[in-house]
């Protein structure tokens, strides 16, 4: 997958996050405890949460259930402490340690910069790492088909343990170890349409190559409760995940519909569709995809999607255009995106009107050079400088018209392309850039004029679906204060008018799951998203006939209001912060 989607991770130095985080923010774990009607503690058991995302590490310790049973652990040395590689775990209850049975810790590797670092790494840390039986006494764990394990081995490599008592600061000698087993992974649609099934071949499933749906699904589902420093919202919930594969051009992904497919038909309870895209899409809730998502809405199905990463970026710009006037816009092409070249841009011109509705348009490419755009219809223009251009109209009556910047023998763009435009009548139109690489970051982007509104990106715009934006905890960032919505947040409302957020959750700064079995500092609204769908799945855990609108109305009128907010709901922030316990507790009563 390319390296350029789905999330900014901002990392910031050491220094300055020491400077301002002692005491972190873990927004995953609840300090009260919630139960549902038989009694049980409110933690996702019997949920299946359905994320479209860029995959999962099926072999992170976070994703495996406590369900291998209980174990000795023996003090072999005597020293009353746990010593990694002499100590071991009795699997045959013989009273006694074979070479076989010796235990080891894999150390989770911190990656947050400072708020759960530990001073001596140098022993095993109950809160932070995870026991293994070192089968092989070759001091690393071993895991997965290229170390010899199988499907129906437990953890798919040497077992992962834990302690059995989950308040201890260090393991104690006669204390119990419990064996982790069952992936909390049901099933997963890879890239090329190859389905992995937990108990058939889920320990082939490919790598998360952008260790992202990693981080998402850490939120959600990841850990243990209650031992851990860090785990999800609901981490007794399961999880089906449809892994997203980028083409070059608009639709980067082409097969949305199969991957919501996916999903449902894998019994998913609430789906999260982790993708945000601005080009060539009305972006009016009228694509097929956005259709399917607004029906899954209306059967009932909780829908989560993120605003999006876009405001900041000078990617999208709204503007009044008067009859007969003359207007610029500008697009500031880069040369390169994510290290590569960039050999096109891609611009979306919207408003609700019809073809014909421009008097002129023509286009002035880096080589001076003037392109004249037909006002209606579709085709491709070749000079120095090559062109397309289509028109079409949405069923709720907007207008797209698609434009694609290329050089010759898929050269460089970089350089101004200035769009010249002499409408025929009054209308408000929105403009949207974007580039082969398909970064937040704006490499290519309106030179002038720019908005921070209007930045909502699909599937979020399509109707019905819960839509998150994201406010900063833990790190203050780009002049947002902790407790601010994020710079980058998308926001404002939609073509046709409608809110474009419903909620805000924890988006910039927080923590979860990592590759190369870490914890990491995760942000974006994409971090914001899963934080609600892990609320979801307590919702439902509490019962399962909640409807998403249901879901929605609780969420809404839960949300925590600050003066800081203005009036509310509002373009920014929606109904406000989201309220996970005070959510719970209207569910509930409990």
């Amino acid at each position: 997958m390319k390296s350029y989607k789905l999330i900014i991770l901002f990392l910031l130095t050491f220094s300055s996050i020491i400077a301002q985080v002692k005491d972190p923010e873990i927004t995953t774990i609840l300090k009260d405890k919630f139960l549902d009607k038989s009694g049980n503690p409110l933690t996702g058991k019997g949920i299946i949460v359905g994320d479209m995302d860029s995959g999962i590490d099926i072999f992170h310790p976070f994703f495996f259930f406590a369900d291998g049973g209980e174990f000795n652990w023996i003090d072999v040395n005597g020293d009353g402490k746990f010593t990694a590689g002499t100590d071991g775990v009795d699997l045959n209850n013989d009273g006694k340690i074979s070479d076989n049975e010796i235990l080891n810790y894999l150390e989770i590797t911190d990656k947050t910069f400072g708020p759960f670092r530990i001073s001596d790494r140098s022993v095993y840390n109950p809160d932070m790492d995870f026991l293994y039986n070192d089968k092989n006494k070759n001091g690393k764990r071993d895991f997965g088909e290229q170390a010899g394990f199988s499907e129906s081995d437990p953890t798919y490599g040497e077992q992962f343990f834990i302690p059995s008592n989950f308040e201890a600061k260090e393991l104690v000698a006669g204390e119990k170890i419990i064996g982790l087993k069952t992936s909390k992974v049901i099933s997963v649609r890879q890239k090329d349409g190859t389905i992995r099934r937990r108990g058939t071949d889920l320990i082939k499933n490919e790598k998360d190559d952008f260790n992202h749906g990693t981080g998402v699904a850490g939120i959600i589902l990841g850990g243990i409760g209650g031992l851990h420093k860090l785990h999800g919202i609901a981490p007794d919930a399961e999880l089906v995940m449809a892994d997203i594969a980028y083409d070059y051009t608009p639709r980067f992904v082409k097969n949305f519909p199969d991957l919501m497919k996916f999903l449902k038909d894998e019994g998913a309870n609430t789906m999260l569709f982790e993708d945000g895209e601005w080009s060539w899409e009305p972006m009016d809730g009228t694509t097929p995809e956005e259709v399917l998502a607004r029906q899954y809405c209306e059967e009932g199905y909780p829908v989560v999607t993120a605003t999006g990463n876009l405001a900041a970026a000078r990617c999208v710009f709204d503007d009044s255009l008067k009859t007969n006037g003359k207007y610029s816009y500008t697009v500031s092409a880069s040369g390169s995106v994510s290290g590569k070249p960039n050999d096109g841009v891609f611009v979306s011109l919207l408003w609700n009107g019809n073809p014909g509705d421009f008097k002129t348009l023509d286009v002035i490419g880096p080589d001076l050079q003037t392109y004249s755009i037909p006002t209606s219809g579709s085709g491709f223009i070749k000079k120095d400088c090559r062109i397309s251009y289509q028109y079409s109209k949405s069923e709720k009556g907007n207008m797209l018209l698609s434009l694609g910047f290329y050089r010759k023998d898929s050269a460089r763009v970089n350089g101004d392309w200035t769009i010249n435009i002499e409408p025929k009548k009054d209308f408000v139109m929105r403009g949207n850039v974007n580039d082969v690489g398909q970064s937040w970051g704006g490499e290519t982007h309106w030179k002038y004029k720019f908005s921070n509104e209007g930045t909502l990106t699909f599937p979020a715009t399509a109707d019905s679906t819960i839509k998150v934006g994201a406010y900063v905890v833990n790190f203050a960032w780009d002049n947002a204060k902790v407790g601010d919505v994020a710079t980058y947040s998308g926001r404002g409302r939609s073509i046709t008018g409608d809110l474009g957020v419903d909620i805000c959750a924890p988006g910039h700064s927080t923590f979860s799951t990592g590759e190369n079995f870490s914890y990491q500092t995760f942000s974006g609204t994409s971090s914001a998203a899963p934080h609600v769908t892990g609320l979801i799945a307590l919702m439902l855990q509490y019962d399962k006939t909640l409807t998403n609108t249901q879901i929605k109305s609780i969420i809404k009128n839960t949300a925590i209001q600050e003066d800081k907010m203005g009036k509310l709901p509002n373009i920014t922030w929606g109904w406000g912060k989201l309220n996970i316990p005070g959510a719970l507790k209207s569910l509930t009563g409990n």
